[in-house]
Order: structure tokens, then sequence, then C-alpha cells
């Protein structure tokens, strides 16, 4: 009894195993023996033309298989419509179509299969199915091979074998031909690349980063923006500013702002580069200059009197200023007399003590002041003066002495010049140009 179940056990086992591999055999065994387009079927265009959802002619694939049950899942275009004809299952796409898997329920799965012929509108193309079967099988052809290229920028044109090949999604995928094929990419403002592809036993894929033939420029103006920005004469916008593309060349610029003077120069655009341009603008209205204020001590010399003094200027590029200077002595005389001694009044020979003389000097004065350039400023002016020199009589009595003596118009002209705050000053000045002196002053200029 107990070899009768274990001789029962072995047979059932081995009927699974033989239909487990039969099962498996029966799997993936979808393939494409051929695919090519039949340039004088005129079926897709006259004989039984359809139109896609955009109203355009669509391409015609004939599978040919005997397997009528057979179910196609295509790419985003979509199958606009499918008939089963007698050995053949027709199947109408629209154009640029780029794949289709295949399924069957017990043949199998072929996914993503890429058609290796452009799809072109009322073409008809002829896809020769193998599914493993002794009646329906073609030798398969095995001289194709997939190729994808990812350009950069991918809107670039692609072109294989001088043909331009459609894109998707930024990609050209396609099962084409073993052997070697010329590629050719190309966009607007980039430099085109083009060479040749080998395919051969694994599938090919490439990028292609196409080099720019362009750059940017960005312009900025200080001390204030928003100014007019003019590139070759146009106006393009305000700063800041940025650039749109701009191909390799030289540009000339200007930027232009009210109460600015306008800015000139030129800017060459470097490949796949930004670049930069600050101007610094100056103002056509001259800013107030600061009003600056003098104060300053002086001596004033003449061979037989020393006088001490002091000015206070206000300039900014023209001023003005006062003066005063004395030698605090005093001198106030009864009589007067020539140089020889003999007294106006009476014309007689005074006498005099010997080597006792009265001396006086006064000045008060006021003028322009201006400022040629910096460090150096300019003044004159005018005012009244006097000065006294008297002669002591024997009676004690004091007669000035008319050819030593003047007053009246005081007039004087001088220089300043200033280091840092620190100002010196020589001028001369003169009392009804009879009494002259030169003087000389240091002082401050905040």
């Amino acid at each position: 009894m107990t070899n009768i179940l274990i001789k029962n056990w072995l047979i059932t086992g081995f009927i699974l195993f033989c239909t487990t591999i039969q099962t498996i055999s029966a799997q993936n065994k979808i393939e494409v023996s051929s695919f090519q387009r039949i340039e004088n079927d005129i079926t897709a265009r006259v004989t039984a033309p359809m139109r896609d959802q955009n109203g355009e002619v669509c391409a015609l694939i004939r599978v040919v298989t005997t397997i009528q049950d057979l179910m196609f899942e295509p790419d985003a275009l979509g199958i606009t419509a499918r008939e089963n004809k007698p050995g053949e299952i027709w199947l109408y796409v629209p154009r640029g179509a780029r794949r289709i898997s295949i399924m069957h329920t017990q043949l199998g799965i072929l996914r993503n299969y890429f058609y290796p012929d452009i799809i072109e509108k009322a073409t008809v193309y002829e896809m020769v199915i193998n599914t493993g079967d002794e009646v329906s099988k073609v030798p398969a052809v095995t001289n194709t091979q997939l190729l994808v290229i990812r350009p950069e920028p991918s809107t670039a044109d692609i072109y294989i074998d001088g043909d331009k090949v459609p894109t998707e999604n930024g990609l050209f995928t396609a099962t084409m031909k073993k052997g070697t094929h010329t590629y050719k990419a190309e966009a607007p403002m980039y430099a085109s690349e083009s060479g040749t592809i080998d395919l051969g036993a694994e599938q090919k894929i490439m990028s292609i980063s196409l080099k720019p033939r362009f750059g940017y420029v960005e312009i900025f103006s200080l001390p204030e923006q928003d100014a007019d920005v003019y590139v070759d004469g146009a106006l393009v916008g305000r700063t800041p500013y940025k650039s749109d593309r701009m191909p390799l060349q030289s540009y000339k610029i200007r930027i232009e702002k009210a109460t600015y003077f306008p800015i000139d120069s030129t800017v060459t655009i470097k490949a796949g580069e930004t670049s930069g341009l600050t101007f610094k603008m100056t103002s056509t209205i001259r800013p107030k200059e600061p009003r600056r204020t003098l104060v300053m001590a002086e001596v004033g010399y003449h061979p037989s009197q020393i006088s001490y003094g002091g000015m206070i200027g206000f300039v900014r590029k023209n001023g003005f200023y006062a003066r005063f200077r004395s030698d605090f002595g005093s001198a106030s005389t009864e009589l007067e007399c020539d140089d020889s001694g003999i007294l106006t009044e009476n014309g007689q020979q005074a006498y005099y003590k010997e080597g006792v003389t009265h001396k006086s000097r006064l000045s008060i004065s006021a003028g322009y002041l201006r400022r040629i350039f910096h460090p150096l400023y300019l003044y004159v002016g005018a005012g009244y003066g006097k000065r006294t020199l008297a002669w002591e009589t024997v009676d004690g009595e004091l007669a000035k002495n008319i050819d030593h003596s003047a007053s009246g118009i005081a007039a004087e002209i001088g220089a300043i010049g200033q280091y840092k705050k620190i100002a010196l000053s020589v001028g001369f000045h003169t009392v009804n140009f009879k009494y002259n002196e030169i003087s000389i002053g240091l002082g401050i200029m905040f």
C-alpha cells in the first residue's frame, strides 16, 4: 500500500513539473522580427485613410501575425484605431509615435518596443511579429539597437543622418539599425555639435551639452539707482539692470539720470558669463561748499614801528573779512612840524628833546576773501588808518611830524595758505600810500 502511494506522488509531481516548464516556456515569446516602411503602399493615404483627433492623416502599421487577440499599449500619442484583418492587425497611429508594448495572456509581453523608423503621417509600415510557434515564426532580425540622446538645452533640434528627428520631453529615443550614424544638435544662440554614433551590441545613451554663444550683463549705478540704461543706443531698462541673453560681441553702454552727468562705457560679452558694471555718477548740481571760519593773529612791520592785530573771516568759494591793527600807543599832539623841526603854524624852528618820540598806530579795515584753489586764498580790502609820529619839545609839548605821519584811507592785499586747520598769511598794508607796512599772520581755519 505504501509503495502505491509513493508511486502516485511521484507521478503527480512529475506532471506538475512538466506543466510548470511548459507554462514558463510559453512566456515572453513575443518579438518583432522586422519593421520596415512600405513605400508603394497607398492604404494610409488613399485606400483607407484615417485621421487622428487633430485632423491629421494617421500612419498605418500592418502587424503581421496569426494571433488576433494581441493587445497593444501605445505611448502618449495613443492608437487612433485598430482593425483585425486576415493574417494582420492594422494599427492607425498619429505622426511622431515612438514606441509600443505588445501583450498576450499566453505569450507574455514585449515592453516598450521603439520604432526603428520615424513614424510619418499617411505612411504604411510593416511589423512582423514572431510568437515562437512554427506557423508564424520568422527568423528574428537583431540588426537594430536602442539610441537615446539627451540634449542640453532640451529644446535643441536633433538631426540623425541628416534628417531632423522628433524629440519628446527633451529626449530623442529610437530603435535604429546597427552601424555608424551621423548626428547633429543645434539650438539658437548655442554652438552646434556634430559627430558619429556607432550602434553595436549594447544600447547607446548619450548626453549632448551645447556650448552657449551668449552671455549676460549686470549694470548698477551709484549713489542712486533707477538710471536709464542704453545698449547700442536703445533703451533697455533701468538700474539695477540684468540683461537677457546677449550674443557674444562688444556693446556700447550708456546710463542717464536727471541731475547727473551721463556715463558711457563698453562691455564685451563672454560665453556663459555675466559681466558686471558699476557706474559712479556725478551730480550736475554742485553741492554747497561748507562755510569756513578764519581767526588769525597778525603782526605789522615797519622799520620804525611794529603793530599788532587780528583778523576774522568767513568764506566758502567767496567770503569777507574784518581786521583791526594797533600798536596800543598814544600820541596826542597840539603842534605840527616837518622833518626839519619847523613848526607849520608859525614857521619857526622848535627845539626838541633829543631821542624822545611818541608813536601811535591804528587801522580798521574789511574786504573780500576768495578761495583761488585749495589751499590758497586771496584777500583785498580797505578802511581807515592812522599813524602818528610826534617829537617832544623842550617845553614838554608834542609836535606831530607830518612827513612821517599819515591818516585817511587804508588799503591792503594779501594771501592766505591753509594746511589742515592751520592758516598762514602774508600781506601789504598802506595808509594813503604814505605809510606802508608788511603783515604776517598765524591762525586757524575751521
